[in-house]
């Protein structure tokens, strides 16, 4: 490994990456604290409720704050190594320095993995809430929107970074407020209606405990998303004080959305209704609002609508953070490396963007959204895992870029243990079939890594090239201008 040095301290990036393709940095503190919100708050909260209600009843308040802790745990070993690399790659960056290449590409593998099956379900669930708009919406025009909403997404992410990342701003903050109306709504019913919540709330746990772990999976999906927006660290201002403020600052906000938001639905619906309901949320807001003598339908219109905006802010986040992974694999050379290319004028990845936009729009008609979850938890729960393990190693190897905490390695230790437990939630044949694509990875690493390696070396040296002939032309330019200047524009005759 090389080590180079910048303006926030000493980075350990691999052979050749400080030749390669560099992206730009254009993301501050407020960009990077609602990428993160933007990353994580998604459809899943529109819809985990029934599943945590199904499971628990009344109790899956406590499966949201259990998985809140799991997230927050997690979410530590993000910040420990955030401050130590901040390089883009997210996970991946982590285990390549701290356990080489071969550790490095495993992360990345089972990261991208989950991300890249995960791609699918938000056009699924986009077409699912249109349909409270659009109830006769056809099956060939479901897939359309599907594969616009894929496309659009795309697009603005190969524009620019910065494109992408106005536009999450606006959506992060348009679909915050349906949820922010919600609580107070809930809050204010559980004011007024004490009779009625304690009707709901009781019994407890009508179905017992044995439910937890079901409970837990979904609902820490709904959690998930700040490993995605660690990837752009390569485009984040100042990341070593930006990335650990910005994630800390970020999963507060949206523990806080998440276990209010949950209290709102439990206090407001019966637990039945809650279990068996297609929009969880969107019932709570229309009850809370009857409670008050208020028509219920707009509530209902308004919590839909902001599910919409939901699913198209986090696939716009996905789009952007996956098409980081494959570029920061592929420019130390454990990926195709094609897909380190960077488009010569947006200097966005591009072939990223486009294979993944492809694939998804492929899968479209053919996946379902409870199976392609608990698969994703499963290579989420590998990355995480190794995450943690990377954080330890790399506080051990660099102390003073390390964050210190009271009880810090003992957290780290617990978020290891957490990341084990989301994993071992799948059932045996997906174990298996999932464990079977890592292999395929390992098996494919073992034959192209030499390939990989020799063509991102070849790139990141073309690239060099180009940026000194660039410079030697731009040098000859201004030499040519200031002599026009001096002496004026040639005489014809």
């Amino acid at each position: 490994m090389a080590r180079t040095r910048t303006r926030d301290g000493p980075v350990t990036s691999a052979p050749g990456a400080e030749q390669a393709p560099q992206l730009h940095r254009a993301l501050g503190f407020l960009d990077f604290t609602l990428l993160v919100i933007g990353a994580v708050v998604g459809a899943d909260v529109y819809v985990v409720s029934a599943l945590g209600a199904a499971s628990l009843g009344p109790a899956q308040l406590v499966a949201w704050l259990a998985a809140g802790v799991l997230a927050a745990l997690i979410a530590l070993t993000f910040v420990q190594c955030a401050a130590i690399t901040p390089e883009v790659g997210g996970s991946y960056a982590y285990a390549r320095d701290a356990f080489g290449p071969l550790g490095g590409f495993l992360t990345g593998w089972a990261l991208y993995l989950g991300e890249w099956i995960a791609l699918p379900v938000f056009p699924l669930a986009f077409v699912t809430y249109l349909g409270t708009f659009m109830p006769g919406i056809s099956a060939p025009e479901r897939l359309t929107v599907a594969v616009a909403l894929v496309v659009a997404a795309t697009t603005v992410n190969l524009v620019g970074v910065r494109t992408g990342s106005l536009l999450n701003d606006v959506l992060t903050v348009a679909k915050l407020l349906p949820l922010g109306l919600l609580i107070l709504a809930g809050v204010a019913f559980a004011a007024s209606h004490g009779t009625t919540v304690e009707r709901n709330l009781t019994p407890f746990t009508p179905l017992g405990w044995g439910g937890l772990g079901a409970a837990i999976v979904p609902i820490f999906w709904a959690y998930a998303g700040f490993e995605l927006a660690v990837l752009p660290a390569g485009e984040v201002r100042e990341p070593r004080r930006t990335l650990p403020r910005g994630l800390l600052v970020g999963m507060a906000l949206v523990t806080v959305f998440y276990v209010l938001t949950a209290f709102a639905v439990v206090a407001t619906l019966p637990w039945r209704q809650a279990a068996t309901t297609p929009r969880p949320l969107s019932d709570a807001l229309g009850t809370a609002l009857a409670g008050f003598g208020l028509p219920s339908r707009p509530g209902v219109m308004l919590m839909s609508l902001g599910g919409l905006i939901a699913i198209a802010s986090v696939t716009e986040v996905f789009v952007l953070s996956l098409a980081r992974l494959s570029f920061a694999m592929a420019r130390d050379g454990l990926f195709p490396s094609a897909f380190a290319r960077v488009h010569p004028r947006f200097r966005t990845p591009v072939v990223g963007l486009v294979f993944q936009a492809a694939s998804a729009i492929i899968l479209l008609p053919f996946v379902g959204l409870r199976g392609l979850i608990d698969v994703a938890v499963f290579f989420l729960g590998v990355s995480y895992l190794v995450t943690a393990l990377a954080a330890l190693r790399l506080a051990r190897r660099n102390p003073a870029a390390a964050l210190h905490l009271p009880g810090l390695r003992l957290l780290l230790g617990l978020a290891a243990l957490a990341s084990i437990y989301l994993a071992a939630q799948l059932s045996l044949p997906q174990t298996a079939a999932s464990l079977g694509a890592v292999g395929a990875g390992l098996v494919l690493f073992a034959w192209r890594r030499g390939a990989w390696q020799r063509r991102a070396e070849l790139l990141a040296e073309l690239h060099h090239q180009e940026e000194h002939f660039e410079s030697w032309a731009h040098r000859h330019e201004r030499w040519l201008l200031h002599s026009l200047r001096r002496n004026g524009p040639p005489h014809r005759r």
